[in-house]
């Protein structure tokens, strides 16, 4: 096989959770691209039906469902639905998740750091577990975790915060090591993205405010934030054969943020 052709994901079928818009929506598109059939799930019916519509316009047979990542029955309705409609899963995009909580510490309620946590962490694990079982039966699939620079460093976003969602973005990255490491020898492998500042909805807030938006940019060594799509690459490469010997790993993209 051709390096090139290594990359190509033609008939592959992927889920992207939280695939409606943003990171997501970018996520499935690039799969979409380089050949697969997607399917994506989100709680946003107008922008899941609108990203849908992209998808088919590709040439690629496509499915919207609304699931909430946290809630199981609806987690075990949309892979039911997947396998109905398209018989097999061989990748998935583990992107949906919720903003920081952008106040201190001390002040987050018990029940605003449960939430965090089981959006951008526990569902994770919610839905991992259902595609590999359907990945284990056929002996082959990837997923990819969409992490983050916060697996690695608490950001520097004063006058917000986010510590809640530093954590959980932290514990993707040994979920990521933890499900590779079980499910290895099955022919699943699972990795993870860990983008910096990407210029995203979920990234708006702190990047309104000027003295953060310019710290950001200062301590990024190529001075600025990325685009959504520079992101589509990574992800084919960990979704396809040109990855194949590697699993268990937190690829970053960050500009250069983590060096210093």
């Amino acid at each position: 096989m051709g390096v090139l052709e290594q990359f190509r994901l033609d008939d592959r079928v992927a889920i992207v959770t939280g695939g409606a818009r943003g990171l997501g929506r970018q996520h499935a598109l690039a799969l979409a691209e380089a050949g697969a059939r997607v399917a994506i799930c989100d709680l946003l019916d107008d922008a899941g039906e609108r990203t849908r519509a992209e998808l088919a316009a590709l040439g690629r047979d496509a499915l919207y469902a609304r699931a909430d990542v946290t809630a199981g029955e609806q987690l075990d309705s949309f892979v039911q639905e997947v396998m109905r409609r398209f018989g097999r899963i061989d990748i998935l995009v583990n992107n949906a998740a919720m903003p920081s909580e952008g106040v201190p510490l001390s002040d987050v309620p018990d029940e605003l750091w449960r939430k965090i946590v089981d959006t951008n962490l526990s569902s994770m694990f919610y839905v991992g577990k259902r595609v590999a079982a359907r990945m284990l039966a056929a002996g082959s699939g990837s997923i990819i975790n969409i992490g983050s620079i916060n697996s690695f460093v608490i950001s520097n976003i004063a006058p917000r915060h986010n510590v809640t969602y530093c954590v959980a973005k932290a514990g993707v990255a040994q979920l990521t090591r933890g499900m590779a490491a079980e499910w290895a020898k099955q022919g699943i492998r699972v990795n993870a993205l860990a983008p910096g500042y990407i210029l995203t909805d979920q990234t708006a807030a702190s990047a309104k405010i000027p003295e953060v938006y310019e710290r950001n940019v200062a301590n990024t060594p190529m001075g600025r934030y990325g685009r959504l799509d520079e992101l589509s690459g990574a992800l084919v490469f960990l979704a396809s054969d040109a990855s194949s010997f590697m699993t268990g790993s937190v690829l970053t993209l960050d500009g250069g943020y983590t060096i210093w």
